[in-house]
């Protein structure tokens, strides 16, 4: 709850030391002082800072997150319509970094030394050395001028049209998926090699079993634990990477509309998706620790 509390702080401090004012936005440039006097009253701008956190705070807690003054739309419908896409990107992205990230981390523990590992390790340093949104733009550039026919940009939802909407979750989800899948595959690398020189490892290549046997039967999960928390810390950053990769792929999530709210100085827009952005890293953060003792039980007995 104090987590909580100190990014509802952040996230109502935060918007208000950005420059400009949501009666620009809606009094316009050649406006005279009393409308702009009206609509700051009307806007409760007129109040001190504390008293408008507090109003924000108890009204974010009943559930209304106030209405854009760009649109007239309610801030919770906004987020509604947005954050099941960049939940998916997220999921999608995660998945995409566990399904190279994990395997070759762990083939190239068990290939040390060899071509495959020095191949992985540069790739790793490549993944983790490239911004996200550079790496983003490169693939939108790549597959525009390989493969004119892919979408690399835009956003059909699923309940449209379920194929073009994996396809276009493809390349967003290898942009964001590159860096994580890079720090797993370093992390399941070195936990990998800390678990072979455990005695138990030894005694099962000594009682008859193979090197993939062995690693197999113990090693995965005793390294897993580590690079399980890797992972969901990870997750949890994905979802605020999320806004760099869905203004690059014009995705209309939760990024791209908190993006779009600070630009058009839409404060009650900004403030929400800060908020439910950090509050989202944060439970999948506890979400993490509460799944840890069941991939490694000695977690729990500890």
């Amino acid at each position: 709850m104090i987590v909580l509390f100190a990014l509802s702080l952040l996230a109502f401090g935060l918007v208000h030391l950005l420059p400009g004012s949501p009666v620009d936005t809606l009094a316009g440039p050649y406006s005279d002082a009393a409308t702009r006097a009206r609509l700051t009253t009307d806007l409760g701008l007129d109040k001190p800072l504390p008293v408008q956190y507090v109003t924000w705070l108890a009204n974010t807690l009943s559930g209304d997150f106030g209405t854009s003054v760009f649109n007239g739309l309610p801030v919770r419908e906004l987020i509604g319509d947005r954050l099941p896409n960049t939940l998916q990107l997220a999921v999608f992205a995660t998945l995409t970094s566990i399904a190279w990230g994990i395997p070759a981390g762990a083939l190239s523990a068990m290939k040390r030394g060899r071509l495959f590992d020095a191949t992985a390790r540069a790739t790793t340093f490549v993944g983790l050395a490239i911004p996200v949104f550079a790496f983003g733009v490169a693939l939108v550039l790549l597959f525009s001028i390989a493969f004119p026919s892919w979408p690399t940009l835009g956003f059909v939802p699923f309940s449209q049209d379920p194929a073009q909407n994996l396809q276009s979750m493809v390349l967003p989800s290898i942009a964001l998926g590159l860096p994580l899948g890079s720090t797993l595959c370093r992390f399941m690398r070195s936990s990998m090699l800390e678990v072979y020189e455990q005695d138990f490892i030894r005694t099962a290549l000594a009682t008859g079993s193979t090197h993939l046997q062995a690693t197999m039967r113990h090693g995965l999960r005793n390294a897993a634990a580590p690079v399980a928390t890797v992972a969901g810390l990870q997750m949890a950053g994905i979802v605020g990477n999320s806004i760099l990769i869905e203004n690059v792929f014009a995705i209309p999530g939760i990024g791209q509309l908190t993006v779009t709210a600070i630009t058009q100085h839409d404060v009650a827009v900004a403030q929400a998706c800060i908020l439910v952005l950090g509050a989202t890293y944060v439970v999948l953060n506890f979400a993490v620790d509460l799944l840890l003792p069941l991939i490694d039980p000695q977690i729990g007995a500890k």
